[in-house]
């Protein structure tokens, strides 16, 4: 009787060692032992990076999206990636990129408070990084739409559309603007380009109806240039990276021109930058838009209305008062104009 009490009191006591041991297991378990990795769920928001061009068609034509871009994922299936691409969804060939992981998707060093739609690169990136990946930054809701406007907008369109119709490099970074300033360049660099570091600027957001809503600036200079140009201005992005420039003459002297030869004149816009229109039939418009390579040219003249008395006669002639040239990239340009296709929609 004895020996078979202590069998069973050696058995529940051996009972008792493995069950604790089974609990240390559980609550410390080997060092070594780790769950399987899980593959990334592929259809979650995130971002990719083409590794092949890609076309896709856009409000006015079509445009390459070049190798390095990266864009938000909407989302994806097994043989399409649906991204977001200046704020329409366009479907990629899953073929043609690589999503980023959370390893290699680090913050923006540049990015602003208020996140930006596209962002230039970290600067961890290595240098050796295409240019084309460099995007302009805008805000959310960068091309929704305005309150009037609408004479602005519809000039912009008219000035622009007709150098926007084929396929370009949306990126376009590199893009010489003018005298040594190229698109999406650093406004320091570019102000060093120009010898203007002696100046003190003045950065004033820019709300010229048809620019990207609450994402523009400009910086102000004054100065000599081309002869008889009085002011420069940098058009900026909110990473403060050049999109435009205007040279500006306020005080233009002894032009002039008879009311016949501008009869025609039928615009309104004289100043795109700091947003102005003629107030009244005394003054005349003359616009005219061209093309030199990857940049468009607005070149603007504004007339007042000036009548004076010679002998018995009185003379009416129209005396310039302003003129300006803006200068802006054609991938830009694809901007104003898809926020202009917004600004004026009634839906």
């Amino acid at each position: 009787m004895f020996s078979c009490l202590l069998r069973v009191n050696v058995r529940e006591t051996l009972i008792s060692i493995a069950v604790a041991a089974a609990f240390c297991l559980f609550e410390h378990p080997i060092a070594g032992a780790s769950p399987p990795a899980q593959p990334p769920n592929t259809s979650a928001p995130g971002f990719i990076v083409l590794i092949q061009p890609v076309k896709v068609k856009i409000a006015y034509g079509e445009t390459t999206l070049p190798v390095g871009m990266r864009l938000p994922v909407v989302s994806s299936d097994t043989t399409s990636v649906r991204v977001n691409y200046m704020g329409e969804v366009q479907t990629i060939p899953i073929a043609a990129a690589r999503y980023e992981t959370s390893t290699n998707d680090p913050p923006d060093a540049g990015a602003a408070p208020t996140m930006p739609l596209t962002s230039t690169n970290p600067a961890s990136q290595p240098s050796s990084a295409p240019a084309s990946q460099v995007q302009v930054s805008l805000q959310p809701g960068y091309d929704s739409r305005m309150q009037g406007g609408d004479i602005t907008m519809r000039e912009l369109q008219l000035l622009l559309s007709p150098y926007c119709t084929e396929a370009v490099d949306f990126s376009g970074a590199g893009t010489k603007i003018y005298n040594g300033v190229n698109y999406l360049m650093d406004s320091e660099q570019a102000v060093a380009a120009l010898g203007l570091a002696h100046a003190i600027p003045s950065r004033v957001p820019l709300a010229t109806p048809g620019f990207p809503k609450n994402s523009m600036y400009y910086i102000g200079y004054d100065g000599a240039f081309e002869g008889h140009l009085n002011r420069l201005y940098l058009v900026t992005d909110i990473a403060n990276k050049v999109v435009a420039v205007q040279l500006l003459d306020e005080h233009p002297k002894g032009k002039w021109k008879s009311a016949a030869s501008l009869a025609a004149a039928s615009w309104s816009t004289y100043n795109f930058v700091n947003s102005r229109i003629r107030a009244s039939d005394l003054m005349r418009v003359q616009a005219v838009a061209k093309r030199q390579g990857g940049v468009i040219t607005i070149e603007t003249q504004m007339y007042q209305r000036v009548r004076s008395r010679v002998g018995r006669k009185t003379i009416e002639r129209y005396e310039e008062q302003e003129n300006s040239k803006l200068f802006i990239p054609v991938p830009f340009a694809r901007i104003i104009l898809r926020c202009a296709q917004v600004g004026l929609s009634k839906a």
